[in-house]
């Protein structure tokens, strides 16, 4: 059992670029509890178009809103969460994110179990990085390596981007 005691002060943390448009901070990761739990902070510029809609087949999702309001898309509904706002994600089940807003949001984002969850963020931003363009394929084979799979695989879900 590998569980180590962590302490991260506000902006500490390994982190990581994806785009021009998120930054994701990795508070808890997987090799630190055990695969019990992964925790990043969030932080989506204005205009960021998040993850379009999809599920992870084993893992449960949470989403805690820190500052800011982001769209969130929850089982074919799409809403508006302003700060405070917590939504749990079971297995299977469709979400989505991105921030079509004017002001920045920043949200934490849990993984139970984590399942190396952190190297799905690392390798969008590897994608992203030097103003890069991901194919398709790219995206969707980073995808089902870390567990998520898009309700479109083409990536044309209405009003959903990429990074």
């Amino acid at each position: 059992m590998t569980q180590l005691p962590t302490t991260l002060l506000p902006g500490e943390g390994q982190s990581v670029q994806i785009g021009t448009t998120t930054h994701t901070t990795f508070k808890a990761v997987g090799a630190e509890t055990d695969n019990r739990l992964g925790l990043f902070e969030h932080r989506m510029e204005p205009g960021a178009p998040g993850a379009s809609p999809h599920i992870h087949r084993e893992q449960l999702e949470a989403f805690y809103v820190l500052d800011g309001v982001v769209e969130l898309h929850l089982d074919g509904r799409t809403f508006a969460a302003p700060r405070g706002t917590f939504v749990n994600v079971p297995e299977n089940m469709a979400h989505g994110f991105r921030n079509p807003y004017q002001d920045q949001a920043t949200m934490l984002i849990i993984f139970t179990p984590a399942l190396n969850r952190e190297e799905y963020f690392k390798g969008l931003a590897e994608l992203y990085q030097d103003g890069n363009r991901p194919s398709e394929d790219e995206l969707l084979d980073l995808m089902a390596r870390y567990d998520q799979f898009e309700l479109s695989l083409d990536g044309t879900v209405p009003g959903w981007g990429r990074h």
